[in-house]
């Protein structure tokens, strides 16, 4: 994984947006950069059964007003064995005065979707979601 060096903060009285997110809930780490020296994002995963790195095109992220929904996937849905992706809401956040973090309270999707499709009328994606802590730092890339 490409890593970034945090710098220095901003002078008292401007302010940056977190580029950096490390972020834990129950049995899940996630780690997301929204840059890195390459200039594409990159994002960790890792619970009990499954560690994914994605980077670049393998992250999508859409801003959904009330944050950025970043989302990658787990598993394929090859050989409808159903598909798993991952998202995590990514709030608005500032660092203000020279802080170095600041702490994050968001949520984990976690949504499975199903292998073969027989014709019949049920919902298609179900949804786990967990509570995430953690910080959003800011560093140059």
């Amino acid at each position: 994984m490409d890593q970034v060096a945090p710098t220095p903060q901003p002078a008292a009285g401007s302010s940056v947006a977190p580029n950096q997110f490390d972020l834990r809930g129950k049995d899940i780490q996630v780690s997301f950069s929204a840059t890195s020296f390459t200039g594409v994002p990159l994002m960790q995963y890792r619970d009990r059964r499954r560690q994914v790195n994605a980077r670049g095109d393998e992250i999508r992220q859409v801003d959904v007003g009330i944050g950025t929904l970043v989302t990658i996937e787990l598993q394929s849905n090859a050989a409808d064995a159903g598909g798993i992706l991952f998202s995590v809401l990514i709030p608005h956040a500032l660092l203000t005065n020279g802080d170095q973090s600041v702490k994050i309270h968001t949520l984990g999707i976690t949504t499975r979707t199903p292998g073969f499709i027989v014709p019949t009328t049920r919902q298609l994606e179900t949804y786990t979601e967990v509570d995430l802590t953690g910080e959003g730092t800011f560093v140059v890339s």
